[in-house]
């Protein structure tokens, strides 16, 4: 089962296409850099298309070398590809991308980090793919996983929403075990986001986005819904620190 999904990953700017970045002030200038030591600075990153996607599982990231190979900068974003026998990328089982938002300006800063669900289309059995994938946030080095919230709570009368990152504890094998439960997005347009968010000047932090589609499902059997997309972009707001 194939599943193509598109991403936009990473945007800083006044005007990139529907993002805004309003700054208060000129003192305060960020930048995105895919290295921390680089000297090429960009008001954006983008990934226009991505390889169709295959069905993944969480426990399956110790298996590819864990957060040590994930959260680094020097890692190949298709790491996660499948290739033909001409080399050619055929698929992903997941995608990570990592980079850098430094303070480039004269004076600390502030900024607001939010990462965004930009477009969801169903397919054509009117599924979507935010049912299936998981989010995977390293913000320097800590690391938190994010999945849409279960319609029913775990428990009968109980509150928690949370659905399982992978499999759920009562399919749990050897093979296969429990491996927790995943933050909840905070709505069907945002999957996370962090509010006045620090930097003092020259001061860099590292984020890694991992996405994937998670093979084993909490609500039923069916697989990821064939044809459906999801555009995720990163959104980030500046103004100077007080």
């Amino acid at each position: 089962m194939v599943v193509t999904t598109f991403a936009i990953v990473a945007f800083l700017g006044r005007f990139v296409g529907t993002f805004t970045v309003s700054l208060e002030t000129r003192n305060v200038s960020l930048a995105l850099l895919e290295k921390k030591d680089s000297s090429q600075y960009s008001s954006f990153l983008r990934v226009n298309t991505l390889a169709p996607f295959q069905e993944y599982t969480y426990s399956f990231f110790e298996r590819d070398g864990g957060d040590e190979v994930l959260d680094n900068e020097d890692t190949s974003s298709t790491i996660g590809g499948n290739y033909s026998e001409d080399q050619k990328l055929t698929s992903l089982n997941f995608f990570k991308y990592t980079y850098y938002v430094k303070n480039v300006g004269k004076v600390p800063a502030k900024y607001d980090w939010s990462l965004n669900v930009i477009e969801n289309v169903k397919s054509s059995d009117g599924r979507s793919l935010l049912d299936t994938v998981r989010v995977m946030v390293y913000v320097d080095g800590e690391k938190t996983v994010y999945g849409k919230a279960l319609s029913e709570p775990h428990t009968e009368g109980g509150d928690d929403y949370r659905a399982p990152i992978s499999v759920d504890e009562d399919r749990a094998t050897d093979e296969f075990p429990f491996m927790g439960y995943a933050e909840t997005f905070s709505s069907s347009s945002v999957v996370t986001a962090f509010r006045g968010q620090q930097l003092n000047i020259g001061e860099a932090r590292r984020y890694t986005i991992v996405t994937w589609l998670e093979g084993f499902r909490s609500s039923d059997e069916e697989f990821a819904p064939r044809g459906a997309t999801i555009k995720l972009g990163v959104e980030i707001n500046a103004y100077e620190n007080e």
